[in-house]
């Protein structure tokens, strides 16, 4: 679909959410939005089942309750994106789907797998330690790095090495829930055991 195209489906759903004269919801089923721009547009209650959305910047974008089956989203931004009843069956993100579980990297500890991570959180405003925390939406994309999905390092060096000066925190989940791609780990959820420095000061105490 070409950029008047979209534009001119894309206002009439503005108008259909409106409940303006002259609206209509967007069809874009099968649609070709490969790399589309559709930063921060409103897209609820879209229909984009098996739309090509590989590599669109759906930052911000508004995508509740949007009809998102069978669609392509292998590098799609979807960083901020409101994604809240929305349908994402048969797609990476798809609340069935596997994770690779490639964790080989990590420090075992009985049946789980010790991580690092940031205690600053995007959604919220901290991990807080002896909590469980799950991800909202998990892809298993094996394309995208920076996918949904709650990120660790395999060792205190390498999440030193991405986010300098800031407090790290161990973290623990099981192998089969960690999807590796390309230099990054996501799980589906983790435990947060603890601040890294608070068990430095204890073990020098």
């Amino acid at each position: 679909m070409n950029d008047e195209g979209l534009k001119a489906v894309l206002d009439k759903h503005a108008m259909w959410l409106r409940d303006d004269p002259g609206g209509a919801r967007a069809d874009l089923a099968d649609a070709d939005l490969t790399r589309a721009n559709l930063v921060r547009v409103n897209l609820a209650s879209t229909n984009l089942a098996r739309a090509n959305l590989a590599h669109a910047n759906l930052i911000g974008a508004n995508l509740a309750r949007a009809n998102l089956t069978g669609a392509n989203l292998i590098g799609a931004n979807l960083a901020r994106a409101n994604l809240a009843g929305t349908n994402l069956a048969s797609t990476v993100l798809d609340p069935c789907a596997i994770p690779n579980g490639d964790a080989a990297d990590f420090e075992r500890d009985g049946e789980f797998i010790i991580g690092y991570r940031t205690r600053a959180a995007g959604h919220i405003d901290m991990y807080r330690d002896g909590r469980y925390y799950s991800a909202d939406w998990f892809s298993v994309c094996e394309h995208t790095e920076c996918h949904p999905g709650l990120y660790l390092w395999p060792s205190l060096e390498a999440a030193r090495n991405w986010t300098p000066s800031v407090e790290v925190i161990r973290v623990r989940t099981r192998p089969g829930e960690v999807h590796h791609v390309g230099s990054k780990w996501r799980c589906r959820w983790f435990e947060v055991l603890g601040s890294v420095e608070a068990e430095r000061r204890l073990e020098r105490a």
